[in-house]
């Protein structure tokens, strides 16, 4: 039987627990994924990067540092998958190639996509809320990228 596996980048994830532009849309998917019993798979540095995005709104005064604690709590308890291996690596080189991307970064989210998606009849979902991410791809992204607000 097929399943969806959501993969989220980080500002996606972010807006769940920060309030922002896009944070109704991204609480209401992360809710869905989780009261659907969906897995939900991420690069093993997504962590560090939220970790990094909460210090910065911190550092900024958009957040206490025991809010921020907090949220980083809550990120931390989440039921994620965190993926690393060098498959997902090579395959984020070829995803950057391919789309002629300036960053390796984003491919690497793509890449979990496409690895999760190989050789199965799992449907994958890869959520962002990076507008120029999803313009790189070109005027017909690959059928699993989401826009998370327009």
């Amino acid at each position: 039987m097929a399943r969806t596996i959501y993969c989220l980048d980080t500002s996606v994830l972010i807006k769940a627990f920060v309030a922002e532009e896009g944070s109704a849309e991204s609480t209401a998917l992360l809710r869905s994924i989780i009261s659907g019993g969906h897995r939900l798979v991420m690069p093993a540095f997504a962590r560090v990067e939220a970790g990094s995005v909460l210090w910065k709104k911190t550092r900024a005064g958009l957040l206490s540092e025991s809010e921020a604690g907090a949220i980083w709590e809550r990120f931390l308890s989440l039921a994620v998958e965190y993926v690393e291996d060098r498959e997902i690596q090579e395959k984020a080189w070829e995803i950057t190639a391919r789309h002629n991307l300036t960053v390796m970064y984003d491919a690497v989210f793509l890449a979990v996509c496409e690895t999760f998606a190989q050789g199965t009849r799992n449907v994958v979902e890869f959520w962002t809320a990076d507008r120029e991410l999803v313009s790189s791809l070109g005027p017909e992204p690959p059928g699993y990228v989401h826009l998370l607000y327009r």
